[in-house]
């Protein structure tokens, strides 16, 4: 692969791809299951996701979402970057998070969020190279319904 790389908006016919780059990081999501999450962000105004292409074969994803908390003023907050690894360090990454960047710009949202497993210390120096602070780290607990 050797083209040149654009962003646009996800769509359902992505699903498949985005699955599989979503293997890549260890989540088990079903193409079914990519189909109904992509659809349910297409629908929301507080959602976006973009797709990166190169060569004509998706080998990037970004879901952002707008947020706001009673403590603290609004924010948009990545829910998930992937970059396919054997495309890592093109500049892929970097795109797709200044594509993040100015859909919150364009909100007027001055904080852009992202959230990282503690084990994954590649993406952790991404995001520092990106302009990333990091400002604290917290443990995740959920509860199944």
């Amino acid at each position: 692969m050797s083209g040149t790389i654009y962003i646009r908006h996800i769509s359902v016919k992505d699903a498949q791809p985005v699955t599989s780059l979503s293997l890549e990081l260890g989540y088990s999501m079903t193409v079914n299951e990519t189909i109904a999450n992509i659809a349910a962000v297409d629908k929301s105004i507080c959602d976006v996701a973009y797709v990166a292409v190169l060569d004509e074969v998706v080998v990037g994803w970004i879901h952002v979402f707008y947020t706001i908390r009673l403590e603290s003023g609004p924010f948009c907050e990545i829910g998930g970057l992937v970059v396919s690894k054997a495309v890592q360090g093109k500049g892929i990454g970097k795109q797709l998070v200044e594509k993040a960047r100015k859909w919150a710009a364009e909100r007027n949202i001055n904080k852009l969020r992202v959230r990282c497993n503690v084990m994954r210390a590649g993406a952790h120096e991404f995001y520092a190279k990106s302009g990333f602070t990091e400002n604290k780290e917290q443990k995740v607990f959920e509860c199944i319904l």
